[in-house]
């Protein structure tokens, strides 16, 4: 297992390798959260790139098993947000109180549902330690709702 450091440099570089003009951007790790209904392997986890001025979000796949990229990113502006929300929970026993689910979808129809939280678990990987970073985003994030 890798430790917190040595993920975030891993993840930062997934990132940057794809975002031209990424240091422009917080980085925070997030998993994929499954659809209602749905059960086993929610899919890729993410780098979430976000910014608060202008108001952007840049949502980068990652396979966990590398840690590698594992698609295009998708960047959400005000010019193209259909929708930003809060998800009413958690789909663990024992939730993690700094963890928040949200779904985020543009006007092409992509839609994302994620959760982000105080410790991220990379599967395979390790866990990332980014508590503040998540308080941040999750105030970013209440922002971003507010003006969808």
């Amino acid at each position: 297992m890798r430790g917190s450091d040595e993920l975030k440099e891993i993840l930062s570089g997934i990132f940057d390798s794809q975002i031209p003009n990424h240091g422009d951007y917080n980085l925070v790790f997030a998993s994929a959260v499954p659809e209602p209904g749905t059960a086993g392997n929610p899919g890729p986890c993410y780098v979430l790139g976000y910014r608060w001025r202008p108001h952007e979000l840049v949502i980068a796949p990652v396979d966990p098993a590398g840690p590698a990229a594992a698609g295009t990113p998708v960047a959400i502006d005000m010019t193209n947000l259909s929708h930003a929300v809060q998800l009413a929970g958690r789909h663990a026993a024992e939730p993690d109180p700094g963890t928040i689910e949200y779904e985020v979808g543009n006007s092409t129809g992509r839609i994302f549902r994620f959760e982000v939280a105080g410790e991220g678990v990379l599967p395979g990987s390790g866990s990332i330690e980014q508590v503040q970073d998540a308080e941040d985003f999750h105030q970013f994030m209440a922002s971003l709702i507010s003006m969808a």
